[in-house]
This record gives C-alpha cells, sequence and structure tokens, in this order.
C-alpha cells in the first residue's frame, strides 16, 4: 500500500478516492486538529493542495495502520500509551539520523563507490547487533554511564587489535 494508499497511481498526484468514515472526537481535540491544519496549510512551502483537518486524519491512520505492530493494549489510554512510546522511539533516533548520514557517506567515499551505497539504516542495525552481542560490556545507570563503558570497550579493543 502506498502512503496515499492502494488507488492512488505511483508517482501521481491524484488525490486518491475517499468515502466519509464518522468519528466521535473530543472539543479539543476537534478544536486542536483545526489549529494545526490551519498553521500546517498557512506554512506550506509550496501553494496547491489544502491542508484540512480531513488531511491530518488521513496521515494519522495511514500512520496506525502502517505501524500496527505498535499498537497494543485493551482500550484507549493503553493504545495511545502504546502509540505514544512508539513516537518518542522513532523521534529518538530520528535525533542521531544526521551521525548516522555523515557516517554513511564518510563510508562510502572510503569506499570509492565500490557496491551499493551504505544506508544508514543498515549502520543502525549493525550498532544495535554489536550492542546485542556484547551487552555484558555495559555498566552504569546512566546514558552516560553506558556510553562511557561502551566507548572504554571499543577502545581497548582498539588497542588490542594494534598490537
Amino acid at each position: 500500500m502506498t502512503l496515499l494508499g492502494r488507488e492512488a497511481s505511483q508517482g501521481s498526484d491524484e488525490r486518491p478516492k475517499t468515502r466519509p468514515k464518522q468519528a466521535l472526537i473530543r472539543s479539543d481535540q476537534h478544536t486542536g486538529l483545526d489549529h494545526l491544519a490551519r498553521q500546517l496549510h498557512d506554512d506550506r512551502s509550496t501553494k496547491g493542495e489544502r491542508i484540512t483537518a480531513n488531511t491530518l486524519l488521513r496521515v494519522a491512520i495511514d500512520g496506525l495502520v502502517e505501524h500496527r505492530d505498535r499498537l497494543h493494549g485493551d482500550n484507549e489510554v493503553q493504545l495511545l500509551a502504546s502509540w505514544r512510546e512508539f513516537l518518542s522511539f522513532a523521534a529518538s533516533l530520528g535525533g542521531v539520523e544526521a551521525e548516522l548520514i555523515d557516517v554513511a557517506s564518510h563510508l562510502d567515499i572510503a569506499r570509492n563507490g565500490a557496491g551499493d551505497p551504505i544506508a544508514p539504516s543498515a549502520l543502525l542495525r549493525i550498532a544495535v547487533t554489536g550492542l546485542a552481542r556484547y551487552r555484558g560490556v555495559l555498566h552504569g545507570a546512566t546514558e552516560s554511564e553506558l556510553q562511557e563503558s561502551w566507548l572504554r570497550f571499543l577502545d581497548e579493543n582498539e588497542a588490542t587489535d594494534s598490537r
């Protein structure tokens, strides 16, 4: 399924066919949705398709359906908590995106174009594999302590490898 749904042609700017679906929302959701739609509409860099509350609802639904495996719970509060947990995790990964892109670019340059380009997501999988394999070397109660123990482990292994 494409981001715009099954009915939209690939590469087409044509909006897919839609049909109504009624949803009962709270007053604060109604107001917040309208305010956000207006703000995003006004902030567009390219004028054209309007951004409305319905646009945002379709975007949210696409996100929920695409990441359905991240939702769990027995009621709305638990489902919302699982969705927020996923969004928080995704945002934290986005925080390292620039570093991953920089490292991937550096590695691609060093390889002189040999092989397929290295994707930042591949570097993330490699890093997680290393952390999982050597999880026993991680010590500490805070992020900085864990990072310090990981870097100490890497430095010790680099010193051992260069002997």
